[in-house]
């Protein structure tokens, strides 16, 4: 019995450790800023439920794009809704933020979109893994606009860059 506990309070500390290594204790920071040029997205719409078939394969396929170098950018999305308040349905536009819509070609299947620059947004920001930063973005994004009474369009652009904070942007209504 007491190799089991001493086991389970190793096993403890090393998961607690790698959650710590990815980020898992830091906290995101917030602010209220007017964004200062458009960001370009290359990608692929999509509209459905956030567990359909095809809504996983277009991270990867950004991701195997961004790896083969078929496209240079960053992983990013655009959502045009909450899907947790939109009954699990998500409008997203997935792919990777690219420097301008000419230097580059389109793989198959992808176009480019845009979020105006110019729009003033809730920023978050957090030097996390990619696989935990998202929820304690969005968690900081809502929690700052509650305390500070701000409305949000429910429009929302994240990127995850290799190297530095992941972001997300929430537009202010």
């Amino acid at each position: 019995m007491r190799w089991f506990w001493l086991i389970s309070f190793a096993l403890a500390l090393i998961l607690g450790g790698v959650y710590a290594y990815l980020g898992g204790f830091r906290q995101p920071e917030v602010a209220v800023i007017t964004t200062a040029k458009p960001i370009f997205l290359a990608g692929r719409y999509y509209n459905g439920p956030v567990q359909g078939d095809e809504f996983g394969p277009l991270f990867r396929q950004a991701q195997q794009y961004k790896e083969k170098n078929h496209l240079q950018g960053t992983l990013g999305n655009i959502y045009y809704n909450d899907p947790e308040a939109a009954g699990d349905t998500v409008k997203a536009f997935i792919g990777l933020i690219v420097a301008d819509t000419v230097s580059q070609n389109l793989p198959p299947g992808y176009r480019y979109s845009t979020f105006s620059g110019g729009q003033r947004v809730v920023q978050a920001r957090l030097d996390a893994s990619y696989m935990l930063a998202p929820g304690k973005l969005y968690s900081g994004i809502k929690e700052y606009a509650k305390q500070h009474k701000i409305p949000l369009r429910q429009v929302y652009v994240e990127q995850f860059p290799d190297t530095g904070p992941a972001e997300v942007l929430a537009v202010v209504k």
